[in-house]
């Protein structure tokens, strides 16, 4: 489990769940809207185009972590102006602190869509809590169609056998960039995300006593809420978390993102 997580007090009910993530992709006319539902996050981003140029990006956050997150949606207007290609997100690690890192790559994501020409589809992601062996099951839904099964251990693929071995961490980005087609290779980096977010549900991270991110050193600089005034100022937000090993709830239409 994450170092930086070990603060917080154990989960008893982790090894018992799975963790489920959902990415909505909605194509308009002028730009894309994407929208972003897991256990820990409820927000979406809204891009608008104009002759190969980002003219417009707009976001909204309904749950999330730190207190401070919402001042990544006006951050995140930074990206106004840049080529509407996938390149536009490969962001300075002084720019990555001041963006929230969920935001950044749903409007990549939403960008690579748009670029390839992808229709409107929805991406589903489920992972169970690590055996005591530290295995993992992830299942990957593209319309309700399975696009990508995992078995995990210790956050290293054991399956598909083609892949054993890989790390999903510790350079697995350019590896999946070099290694598989662009759209393969997106649905995987979505599938770590999902594990790399999982790690917090073996932790109550949302505890009537909340912790101030200062309390968090090692990750400063990380994202917005680790970054700039908010390190100082930031606390965990109390109640948001969702369990959602039942299920995700019913998908809702993707409104265009407002601020």
């Amino acid at each position: 489990m994450s170092a930086n997580l070990i603060h917080y007090p154990p989960n008893p009910d982790y090894g018992t769940g799975v963790y489920r993530r959902r990415i909505t992709f909605l194509r308009r006319t002028d730009g894309i809207d994407v929208a972003l539902l897991d256990d820990y996050h409820d927000m979406r981003v809204a891009l608008t185009v104009e002759d190969g140029v980002i003219s417009d990006v707009v976001a909204h956050m309904d749950r999330f972590p730190k207190t401070s997150c919402p001042g990544a949606v006006v951050a995140l207007r930074e990206l106004i102006g840049r080529s509407a290609s996938v390149s536009a997100m490969a962001l300075s690690s002084e720019e990555r602190g001041g963006q929230c890192t969920h935001l950044v790559e749903l409007a990549r994501l939403g960008l690579a869509w748009l670029v390839r020409g992808e229709r409107s589809e929805t991406v589903e992601i489920a992972l169970t809590d690590r055996d005591a062996d530290g295995v993992q099951h992830l299942a990957l839904d593209l319309d309700g169609a399975p696009a990508l099964v995992w078995v995990l251990e210790q956050e290293s693929i054991v399956e598909p056998a083609g892949y054993h071995g890989q790390g999903l961490f510790g350079g697995f980005t350019r590896w999946a960039e070099a290694t598989l087609p662009p759209g393969e290779a997106d649905l995987w980096r979505m599938a770590q995300m999902a594990v790399f977010v999982a790690r917090g549900r073996a932790y109550i991270v949302d505890g009537s006593s909340p912790r101030r991110v200062a309390e968090e050193p090692s990750r400063r600089g990380a994202c917005y809420s680790f970054s700039g005034a908010a390190f100082a100022t930031a606390y965990d937000n109390t109640g948001y978390v969702r369990d959602m090993s039942g299920g995700l709830p019913p998908l809702r239409g993707v409104p265009e993102a407002a601020s």
